[in-house]
């Protein structure tokens, strides 16, 4: 996370595959996504922590963000991995890297389940 949202080469990488007639289409009942089908984990990592706190609704306009946008061409499969509080000392980033390796992991079973 960048100042509360996405780095500008992630939003320029958007800007680039989102576009009318490759990812969405405008139809009578206005846009349709034509990236339906897929799956999407997003790994991040934040400095400080708003997942589940007071400061997640107000400051973290990353995922609503890349929820609002892959949404939009069709994309609603999405599992989030966080790395939270990493700035805060040494001890909570390892605490916040061993909780990310492990729902890399959860994931990990959960697609090999479903193939």
């Amino acid at each position: 996370m960048f100042n509360f949202s996405i780095p500008s080469q992630l939003k320029a990488w958007i800007d680039r595959v989102v576009q009318a007639g490759r990812t969405f289409s405008y139809s009578e009942q206005g846009p349709v996504g034509l990236a339906s089908g897929k799956k999407v984990i997003i790994v991040s990592s934040r400095g400080g922590m708003y997942a589940g706190t007071p400061y997640e609704a107000a400051l973290d306009h990353q995922e609503a963000y890349l929820r609002t946008v892959l949404n939009f061409i069709g994309i609603t499969d999405i599992s989030y991995i966080r790395a939270e509080g990493v700035a805060i000392s040494a001890e909570r980033e390892r605490e916040a890297m061993v909780s990310a390796q492990r729902a890399i992991g959860g994931l990990t079973l959960t697609y090999q389940k479903a193939a």
